[in-house]
């Protein structure tokens, strides 16, 4: 007999073997295959737990998304047969509260106090260590710990650097999703720690797409307040141009006004609009303002003239302008 030891938990093995006598110098034929499994164990790491709360429906109550990472140790201590949610009110661990899920999210209805919530995965080896997030109330105020954020581009990655105001704070949560994206599932986070530097695969992120980027601080089991910013991975000119409405022309002046491009539709940040404008058989003008800027009076026209007008609207790749409407000022 022999006794096969290292091997890892719930994995199936298959054995043969073949024999030599004392007087020969050949091994025999390989014996047919025997398969068995080695037990499972109970998950040896934490689930990667994080939520996102949504702000209340109705007085009294709010929507707490939960959502968690499968386990991804290697190798594996057995099949994950579900997760067990517990949760209560910080101030009253005796109205505790279980939920079992094979899913990977939960949605859970709380009140307005603070709770403390814990996942545990299992399988037949028994349970994972708790992941522990505290739920703030409703009324709690935390400071701002961190000062700003910046993100910037390479060739293959996205990089996310912040800088925050208190050193002893070392793990943060790192959040990001689309900016149209209206489902809290949606979102993609990854806890950083020992570190105020984070990157991922720039594959991870659209082209073209605003991504709201969130940096929260963490102390152990609480969440504080984030900072958050937008940012495109690249960019292109706008799909569209805004289009001009040229109102009622006075004898030397009109007021040109625009709405904003849609955000499906920036493909970028907006930095500015430019109105061109030409008078009938003469020279083309330009006045260029800020992308705040929604409507612009041009003055010195010349009266009882024809014009056309467009305007183009800028971000870092380019511009894009929209169909020209045409005018005439008034003779008196």
């Amino acid at each position: 007999s022999c006794n096969l030891t290292g091997l890892w938990d719930s994995t199936e093995y298959s054995v043969a073997i073949q024999c030599i006598s004392v007087m020969s110098i050949f091994w025999s034929e390989w014996s047919r295959g025997k398969t068995a499994s080695t037990e499972e164990k109970a998950p040896s790491e934490k689930v990667d737990l994080w939520r996102v709360i949504e702000s209340s429906h109705s007085a009294g109550s709010r929507s707490v998304h939960l959502m968690w990472k499968p386990l991804n140790s290697f190798p594996p201590s057995g099949r994950i047969l579900g997760y067990k949610i517990q949760y209560f009110p910080e101030n009253n661990a005796e109205l505790k509260m279980t939920n079992i899920s094979t899913d990977k999210k939960i949605i859970l209805l709380l009140n307005e106090e603070a709770y403390i919530i814990s996942i545990t995965a299992y399988n037949s080896g028994g349970n994972s260590p708790e992941a522990i997030l505290r739920i703030p109330s409703t009324d709690e105020k935390t400071s701002q710990v961190i000062e700003t954020v910046r993100t910037f581009t390479t060739n293959e990655e996205v990089v996310v650097e912040w800088i925050a105001s208190e050193p002893e704070v070392t793990e943060y949560v790192v959040e990001w999703y689309e900016e149209l994206e209206t489902d809290p599932f949606g979102r993609s986070w990854q806890y950083v720690s020992n570190s105020t530097h984070w990157k991922t695969n720039k594959k991870n992120f659209k082209p073209f797409i605003c991504y709201n980027i969130s940096v929260y601080p963490l102390y152990g089991n609480k969440v504080a307040a984030p900072y958050s910013i937008q940012t495109y991975v690249q960019e292109k000119k706008p799909s569209e141009g805004p289009v001009a409405d040229t109102g009622i022309p006075g004898k030397n002046e009109v007021t040109i006004k625009w709405k904003e491009i849609s955000k499906g539709k920036r493909n970028g940040f907006i930095s500015n609009y430019t109105i061109f404008y030409k008078p009938e058989d003469g020279k083309e003008l330009n006045e260029t303002v800020n992308s705040d800027v929604l409507q612009y009076r041009l003055k010195s026209l010349q009266a009882n003239t024809q014009y056309t007008v467009y305007i183009m609207a800028s971000n870092g790749a380019g511009g894009t302008s929209g169909e020209p409407k045409t005018f005439k000022t008034l003779k008196f």
